[in-house]
């Protein structure tokens, strides 16, 4: 269902999770965070422990999501939905796990949510089980009733211990994700995930090549010029904007170049840590979560491409954000 928005003075028409807001002056905002039943307000941890209940199939269900959106002016939450588990539809693949040697305690990990070009929203999620690390998409139609489309499990990793940790869809509709090695540390690669299968395909396309001691995350695509955005960082570094260069290439790789940009900062001192989330407004304009004072809820900033500027919208209890 479309709302009308405004942001700048220009009026443009977008989709929310289906629902319909009177939203003519304002600027709206989608959160999601995994959903845990025992707080109201879903905060800060990133993860949520898993219950012995939901370890057993955990590896053929997507967790619960609790998502909300708000009005970035007023903080005023305009709908708040609890969206139920589900039941991947390709349970028959074999998961590629490594059971763990030592004991883990099971928690969930939200790592994207993004939108694609048919009006559909996905969500990816990994489970950190001592069975192993599982990988799922879930897929939200976007009209009146927010229903699930399907779910699907995330298989054909390079290496059994590899996570989904971030999603986008490119201009020529491909999906493309940022897998991680180790669970969620370097090093990382580029890769493409079929959206019928869920297969993790490495050569589909030709993609940059990441640096093995850096941290990459928060894949993004500017609505006015295109270009495919995302954030790196290692120990000696702080954290960067880059851009994936995919019109230029190396001479070495023969692959795409990344082009690292400005550095992020928040009141003059360098971030500490990655950003939870990044995402496009409408009209281009660059939001982020973060909790750089490791506060008990997450907070909502701008993010100035040019100088890595880092301003203070309002706190926001979610761990990933999008604009449809």
């Amino acid at each position: 269902m479309n709302t009308n928005i405004q942001e700048s003075g220009v009026q443009k028409s977008s989709i929310i999770y289906g629902v319909s807001f009177a939203t003519s002056n304002n600027l709206n905002i989608v959160g999601a965070s995994v959903a845990d039943e025992t707080v109201k307000n879903i905060c800060n941890p990133v993860r949520r422990l898993l219950h012995t209940s939901e370890v057993k199939n955990i590896a053929h269900t997507t967790p619960k999501i609790s998502l909300i959106s708000l009005d970035i002016e007023t903080g005023k939450e305009l709908f708040h939905s609890i969206i139920s588990t589900n039941i991947v539809e390709n349970q028959k693949i074999l998961t590629q796990a490594v059971p763990k040697a030592f004991y883990q305690e099971p928690y969930e990990r939200l790592t994207s949510l993004t939108t694609v070009s048919n009006g559909t929203f996905i969500i990816s999620s990994v489970a950190h089980t001592q069975e192993g690390n599982f990988n799922r998409l879930l897929f939200i139609k976007s009209d009146e009733s927010c229903q699930i489309q399907k779910s699907l499990k995330v298989w054909g990793f390079k290496q059994e211990d590899s996570t989904l940790e971030s999603l986008l869809e490119t201009q020529d509709g491909k999906l493309v994700g940022i897998i991680s090695l180790r669970a969620g540390i370097p090093p990382f690669e580029l890769a493409t995930i079929d959206y019928e299968t869920g297969k993790v395909t490495y050569d589909e396309l030709v993609l940059p090549h990441l640096l093995p001691d850096r941290r990459y995350s928060n894949l993004i695509q500017s609505p006015v010029d295109r270009k495919i955005y995302a954030t790196s960082m290692d120990r000696a570094h702080p954290v960067h904007l880059v851009q994936l260069d995919m019109e230029n290439y190396s001479v070495l790789t023969g692959k795409p170049l990344i082009i690292k940009l400005s550095e992020l900062h928040l009141n003059n001192q360098a971030l500490e840590s990655d950003l939870l989330s990044l995402a496009f407004s409408p009209l281009g304009k660059l939001y982020a979560v973060a909790n750089p004072n490791r506060e008990p809820i997450n907070s909502l900033f701008t993010v100035d491409i040019n100088t890595g500027e880092m301003m203070l919208v309002r706190q926001l209890a979610v761990l990933k954000i999008a604009f449809a």
